[in-house]
């Protein structure tokens, strides 16, 4: 066999597979795409949310640093005033002068406290004249020089957020000019404590506006939310009608069968009997005139062929009977090798008078299946002898596990079925073949569900240039809990 040829069956095996695993996941697909939606939405607030926070933060920030310049920039200017009221003219009682201009700046509200320092922290001027001489306080303590240090101060005004004289203040400060101060050759520093109230009310106006912008995004996320959890509602309720809607197509098709399986039931108890006596009589009357006339004349020729047809309608009644009682099951733990063997067995004169091959497969760690052997052999030599009529030259039967079922699956390459009669093959009487009675596929069918099974069937049409393919496959589930020789009836 042509490595084309296997690489195509495998293929159409696989798609059977395929197939069965489609149909046994699509409640649990409907189940994770939704929660997948709503995963999604949920990271899609989550990030949303964090945006809106980091822009928030960071508006926050821009507008704190903005404040902090204008600030600096504010008490930079005071520093620079103050300087210049001392360049004017102010030559003498310059400590004096310098105390008095520090009180006055302290009358405005927005100003906490000034006073200039030595590089030890010695207060040498202050708005509060009764903290002069002593050393400045940072957190409740007297500074050392390295604070100052630390502080780094410079001819360039700085600023920054200390607790300084009792006070949580935005402090600006700088080198003071110690020309103006006789008998010190280190430069002073010069602070000014700024009310740190504007930072807070700004802060208070940037709280209340996060909240709000918060809230608004809270809300329209909840309303997004809302809506895409609504839609994929609605496309699973889709999908879930939709797929109750082909249940209920497949519900009423099983009906219309079984009603047909009933009225044939009813018609075969009604006149099998009454044909099978008269039948029996006309091939009884058949065979003796037979015998009367010569080997190889007419008249022995018809009788023969009068013989034959006798008994093909009786085969065909025994199918009646068959396909229209109750399938009496008696399950026992299937041998999936010795099936296939008994069949080989079977089929092999028909396989050679046709010039076909058998090939069998059987996987190891097969699922362990109650089952009537003696019925399966009949389901699977009707499709074997299905395959043969369709001209299959190479014929394969497989047992695998799918999942936790047993499938037997029985591939051919013969001529294959035609899309528009698939639906319709497991009907009672529905044949394609002139000489088909087409009840065959009708009694595997009925075979399987005895079972609780049930067979899914794939089919590629042939063409001028490629054989066609055929592939049916029947499902058994296995029964840990069932006991060796039980009986059901179907």
């Amino acid at each position: 066999m042509e490595p084309v040829q296997i690489l195509v069956m495998l293929l159409l095996s696989n798609g059977i597979f395929a197939m069965i695993s489609a149909k046994q996941q699509q409640h649990s697909k409907s189940v994770f795409f939704f929660s997948a939606v709503v995963l999604r939405i949920l990271l899609c607030a989550f990030l949303f949310l964090l945006l809106m926070l980091w822009a928030s933060i960071s508006a926050t920030k821009q507008a704190e640093h903005s404040m902090e310049q204008l600030l600096g920039e504010k008490g930079a200017s005071l520093l620079s005033v103050c300087e210049s009221i001392l360049r004017s003219g102010m030559r003498h009682e310059i400590g004096i002068r310098l105390q008095v201009l520090l009180e006055e700046m302290t009358t405005n509200r927005d100003l906490q406290f000034a006073c200039v320092t030595m590089p030890d922290g010695t207060i040498i001027a202050h708005s509060d004249f009764k903290r002069v001489g002593e050393i400045l306080r940072s957190d409740g303590k007297e500074v050392v020089p390295s604070f100052l240090e630390g502080l780094a101060p410079s001819e360039k005004a700085k600023y920054r957020f200390l607790n300084l004289e009792g006070h949580r203040v935005f402090v600006v400060y700088r080198t003071f000019f110690s020309k103006f101060i006789p008998n010190v050759y280190e430069k002073p520093v010069i602070f000014l404590g700024l009310d740190v109230s504007p930072f807070r009310r700004m802060r208070t106006q940037n709280r209340i506006y996060m909240s709000i912008v918060a809230g608004i995004s809270i809300m329209l996320l909840g309303a997004c939310f809302v809506a895409v959890y609504f839609s994929a509602r609605a496309k699973v309720s889709a999908a879930e009608q939709k797929k109750a809607e082909g249940l209920v197509r497949e519900l009423e098709d099983e009906v219309r069968r079984k009603e047909k399986l009933a009225a044939i039931g009813s018609l075969a108890a009604g006149v099998a009997h009454e044909i099978r006596n008269p039948l029996s009589s006309i091939k009884g009357y058949a065979t003796y005139f037979g015998e009367r006339f010569s080997e190889g004349s007419s008249d022995r020729m018809c009788a023969q062929a009068m013989v034959q047809e006798v008994d093909r309608l009786n085969s065909v009644i025994t199918d009646l009977i068959g396909l229209s009682k109750s399938s009496n099951i008696v399950a026992h733990p299937l041998d999936v090798q010795a099936l296939f063997n008994q069949i080989a067995l079977v089929i092999q004169p028909n396989c050679q008078a046709k010039q076909s091959k058998l090939h069998q497969i059987v996987h190891s760690h097969l699922p362990t299946v109650l089952a009537d052997a003696w019925q399966l052999e009949q389901a699977l030599l009707n499709l074997f002898l299905n395959a043969l009529d369709a001209g299959a030259k190479n014929i394969w039967l497989c047992g695998r596990r799918l999942k936790t079922d047993l499938c037997l699956l029985v591939l051919d390459d013969g001529q294959g079925i035609a899309e528009d009669v698939l639906p319709h093959i497991f009907d009672p009487y529905f044949t394609t073949r002139s000489k088909g009675t087409g009840l065959g596929l009708a009694l595997v069918h009925k075979i399987v569900e005895a079972h609780h099974g049930h067979i899914v069937v794939k089919s590629k049409i042939g063409t001028d240039l490629s054989c066609g393919k055929t592939a049916f496959c029947i499902l058994l589930p296995a029964n840990k809990d069932a006991h060796a020789g039980t009986h059901f009836d179907c």
